[in-house]
Formats: structure tokens, C-alpha cells, sequence
């Protein structure tokens, strides 16, 4: 086994009422081919102790959403993918954007588009930690509080634990 950088990201599934916004991403450096995400990106020196500081840094910057613009913001899921190459790491948080909060419309970094949660998780193209972090927080997290751990491992394997 050799020697593997590492990346640390954050990624927000931000709802209102029955929807939740998922951005477009395009020309990534972290994604091989543009895919649909939560709203994020990488941490900054100075964030990785608290991912919740880069996640609420990278809802303003892409979106123009302040803290005081949403409620309810909660670490869900931790994710660990071994490229092979790269330890990838992954905050998922969710948020709700409050009633009187206007709508995101634009982002730099891609399209953006609300999603009905009833939407088939396997339809929206996605890497493979936010599928299954979506997947999963669509069928069943969105009914508790815990914090869940997904892991990928360089050959593939999955697990859900949590």
C-alpha cells in the first residue's frame, strides 16, 4: 500500500419544506466528471477542527446563505473513500433554509436545482460517498438525529455504520 494524500470537504443537503438544492458541479478538482452535490467544498487550514465553520464558510461563498438564514444545522454523516491514491473525507451536514431566507438561485461553481425528497437517490448523478450519504439520509435519516460513519475502501467495499 503506498502513500496517500488526503482531502477534507464539507457538503450541506440544505432543504425547504419538501425539497432539498443540490448543486451541479462542474470542473471540479475533487470529482472526476461533473455530478450533482450538497452545497460545499474543501476546508481550510484554519477549519479543520470545526467542520461546521467551513460548512456555513462554503454556504455563504457559493450560495449567499448566512448562518442566521437557516436552523437546524447537523452533522449527519462522516465519509471516508480511499481512492487508491487519496484519503477523501466528508462532513455531510443538513440545514434548513428558514421561510423568510430567499431562495439560492445562482452559484459560481455550477447549477443549482431543488430536488422533491422524493426523489429516486439513484437518479441525480453523484461521487460515491454523496450517493450513498443522500441515499441514505433520504430513506432513513431524515427520521432520526444519529451521526452516521460510510466508508469506501480503495477495492470498492461499502459499509454504513451508525
Amino acid at each position: 500500500m503506498g502513500s496517500r494524500s488526503s482531502r477534507l470537504m464539507t457538503s450541506v443537503f440544505l432543504v425547504r419544506g419538501s425539497l432539498v438544492l443540490l448543486l451541479y458541479r462542474k470542473g471540479s478538482r475533487a470529482m472526476d466528471e461533473d455530478s450533482w452535490v450538497g452545497i460545499g467544498g474543501h476546508l481550510e487550514p484554519g477549519e479543520i477542527n470545526d467542520p461546521t465553520a467551513g460548512a456555513l464558510r462554503e454556504l455563504e461563498e457559493e450560495i449567499g446563505v448566512r448562518p442566521d438564514q437557516i436552523s437546524d444545522l447537523a452533522l449527519r454523516y462522516v465519509a471516508l473513500r480511499d481512492t487508491g491514491t487519496e484519503l477523501r473525507q466528508t462532513y455531510y451536514f443538513t440545514a434548513v433554509l428558514r421561510p423568510e431566507a430567499p431562495l439560492p438561485v445562482d452559484c459560481a461553481e455550477g447549477d443549482l436545482h431543488w430536488f422533491d425528497l422524493t426523489v429516486d437517490p439513484s437518479d441525480p448523478k453523484m461521487p460515491p460517498t454523496a450517493r450513498i450519504a443522500f441515499a441514505h439520509w433520504l430513506s432513513h435519516g431524515r427520521h432520526d438525529e444519529a451521526l452516521r460513519f460510510v466508508t469506501i475502501g480503495a477495492d470498492g467495499s461499502c459499509e454504513v455504520n451508525g
